[in-house]
């Protein structure tokens, strides 16, 4: 019998009985995304019923949601954060553009379908109907434009489009939708990179401090993630979780998004930036903001 096959049995298993959650968390912590992904699909195949319905239904609290993420896969993910980003009158745009903002050109169509089959609605339609103007015809730029992948980009090329942006007053960035997809679209991250070389040689400012200090709204949120997510992830994601512990209270679904979106991705170098920024540890901070097996669960996400 197959690792997989047991695991999906203890799982199935384990949501109806007592010790749900310490069954959970080995399963979890013995298996990585990919294979928790199959555990998640052979669960369905074999109990007629989707591993994340079954946790919703069987654990509580902060430890249900984030141990339900982690059995999800990535387009999976994106889709619930991004119905999430858009439920209520007023949406969560840094949600929208933090899971929008790094994709190749496939990974946004099978985001799109994985969206409709959680909410049996069209992105495109929804960021239509909650955008608008230039920054809504970006957004859908965005997602409908294949990235260059280019680890070896053309400096020539990267300087001139440094150049367009000091050329341009940069509150009015945002409204030239041509320059928008030059530099923060159809760019490769390596691109990026030199473009915000040249622009710092050129101006002396940093282009991602010049975003956050003079471009305002949904506008910076939008350019923001698009160059952090591309060019610096782990210290985004190092700025995120430090907002989450350190707010009012901690803000868990903010931690509970960041830890599982970066699971096995860059932990340690978002544990670098935060212990290098923050002056402590992520697991000191962890330890002291959450507790029970809530605590277990993040810190072995934050360390994995």
């Amino acid at each position: 019998m197959s690792t997989i096959k047991i695991s999906a049995e203890r799982l199935h298993e384990a949501l109806n009985s007592k010790n749900k959650e310490e069954t959970c968390l080995e399963i979890v912590v013995t298996n990585n995304l990919q294979q928790r992904i199959e555990i998640s699909l052979l669960y369905e195949e074999l109990y007629k019923k989707s591993l994340y319905e079954k946790i919703k239904s069987k654990l509580n609290g902060n430890f249900r949601e984030l141990i339900g993420y982690l059995f999800l896969s990535p387009q999976e993910f994106s889709a619930k954060m991004l119905k999430r980003g858009f439920k209520g009158f007023t949406i969560d745009e840094e949600i929208i553009f933090e899971i929008l903002s790094a994709h190749t050109l496939e990974e946004y169509k099978l985001i799109e379908e994985a969206y409709k089959n959680e909410t049996k609605k069209e992105l495109k339609k929804d960021i239509e109907k909650y955008f608008n103007g230039n920054l809504k015809q970006n957004i859908l730029n965005l997602i409908s434009t294949q990235r260059r992948i280019n680890q070896n980009p053309d400096m020539k090329l990267c300087e001139n489009l440094a150049d367009e942006l000091i050329k341009e007053d940069i509150k009015k960035w945002i409204d030239n939708i041509n320059l928008i997809k030059k530099v923060f679209i159809e760019c490769s991250p390596e691109e990026m990179v030199l473009i915000s070389r040249f622009y710092y040689q050129k101006t002396g400012n940093s282009l991602i401090e010049d975003i956050e200090k003079k471009i305002g709204g949904k506008n910076k949120t939008f350019l923001r993630e698009i160059l952090y997510n591309n060019i610096v992830p782990h210290e985004l994601f190092a700025e995120k979780i430090y907002k989450a512990i350190k707010g009012m209270g901690t803000n868990t679904f903010l931690l509970n998004r960041c830890l599982a979106s970066r699971c096995g991705l860059d932990m340690r170098q978002i544990n670098e930036i935060y212990s290098w920024k923050y002056k402590n540890s992520l697991k000191k901070d962890i330890v002291g903001d959450c507790s029970g097996i809530y605590k277990k669960l993040c810190l072995y996400v934050a360390e994995c």
